[in-house]
């Protein structure tokens, strides 16, 4: 335990340098408030890398006189980190390790503070209850998803929560009760162009989990009203951070049907699972015409990396253009989906309503036995 009243000058210092969260690797917990109630509190410890007194942790007989009201000596830690580096595990946090976790901790903090106010972005929230899982979004992963490249606007984001709705998809007023309230809940600053804090709605990024059609019914809602980021949960870490592309010819394969008729068409979207053409003739009673886009082996992790949402917003357009093209633009598509969330998403913010065909959207109930109509955009 610290023996040193640091001045108000160098405790200024710290906490500046450190942007007031603990500077333990992959913790930054914000040390100024309460993050459950949101009150205003100081939490903080002002940690000495080498102790200031020789019989301290890492103490030194020259050294912790020395620099004991040195700021580049001091750590900023919350009460667990403190603990761990100073009672529990003293001997794993040597001198030089926390040195590197303290500068590298402030390099970060540097380069995020200078982004620049046209980097600010709107934390948009969704999340619904989906079969017997709530989807939560926990907002303080998604303020470190959208750096270092933009900041949120707040800490909470525009939040639509429904994830604790005990209504499910087999519940009859479901999905349209969901798409109502999405509905409701966006037209106020969609119409106003302003977020919950006042300012101006410049970008928004989109974090979203709820069953497949009411996402695309989200994503419907934005448009290219405003530009916008689409993130993506990655179930390995847990995290809405996007991962390096590890397969540099990734790509998307359509296969077109041989019939060119004007009317109606089916759309079977294989990426996080395969969906068979007989299930698409099954749920419609009749054979349609069948655009599939597939990746070579739809899995529900392959979606790892942002350029392969950017390259299937891309794919999807070119397939909204050419089914028009061919079967009239007053066509149906009949779309079955087995995608990530995130692509749902941009499956709804690629529409243009007054030129692309109405989207007939079917969802997967595996107890149900099948496909099953749902929304209508």
């Amino acid at each position: 335990m610290s023996q040193t009243t640091l001045p108000a000058k160098v405790q200024l210092d710290i906490w500046l340098h450190a942007g007031g969260r603990c500077e333990y690797p992959g913790c930054t917990t914000p040390l100024w408030k309460d993050e459950l109630t949101l009150a205003k509190m100081n939490k903080a410890y002002l940690a000495h890398i080498i102790a200031d007194i020789p019989t301290g942790p890492r103490g030194h007989p020259t050294l912790s006189e020395q620099l004991k009201t040195d700021p580049t000596n001091i750590m900023l830690l919350c009460d667990t980190h403190h603990r761990l580096i100073d009672r529990q595990d003293v001997a794993g946090h040597p001198v030089e390790l926390l040195r590197q976790y303290k500068r590298d901790h402030e390099q970060r903090i540097e380069r995020q503070t200078a982004i620049h106010t046209d980097r600010r972005t709107h934390l948009v929230l969704f999340g619904t209850r989906i079969g017997q899982r709530r989807g939560h979004v926990n907002a303080a992963q998604a303020c470190t998803a959208v750096l270092p490249e933009r900041y949120p606007a707040d800490e909470r984001g525009i939040q639509l929560d429904l994830a604790e709705n005990e209504d499910s998809e087999g519940d009859p007023d479901f999905w349209l009760l969901t798409t109502q309230f999405v509905e409701r809940r966006l037209q106020r600053y969609m119409a106003d162009g302003h977020g919950p804090g006042g300012l101006p709605l410049n970008h928004l990024s989109l974090f979203a989990l709820a069953p497949i059609p009411v996402l695309i019914h989200f994503g419907m809602q934005f448009g290219d009203i405003y530009p916008a980021d689409v993130f993506q949960r990655q179930r390995s870490t847990g995290d809405w951070q996007w991962q390096t592309l590890a397969d540099d010819d990734f790509d998307y394969q359509l296969d077109r049907p041989d019939d060119d008729r004007v009317g109606p068409v089916a759309v079977n979207l294989s990426l996080s699972g395969r969906v068979h053409d007989s299930e698409i003739a099954k749920t419609l009673d009749q054979a349609l015409p069948t655009y599939t886009l597939r990746v070579a082996r739809p899995d529900r992790d392959f979606l790892r990396a942002k350029e392969q949402l950017e390259l299937f917003r891309g794919h999807w357009q070119r397939l909204l253009t050419e089914i028009r093209g061919v079967h009239g633009e007053d066509c149906e598509i009949h779309l079955f989906p087995a995608v990530p969330c995130s692509v749902a998403v941009e499956i709804g913010r690629a529409i243009l309503p007054k030129s692309d065909p109405s989207l007939i959207v079917y969802d997967h109930d595996r107890k149900g036995g099948g496909f099953h109509r749902t929304i209508v955009i």
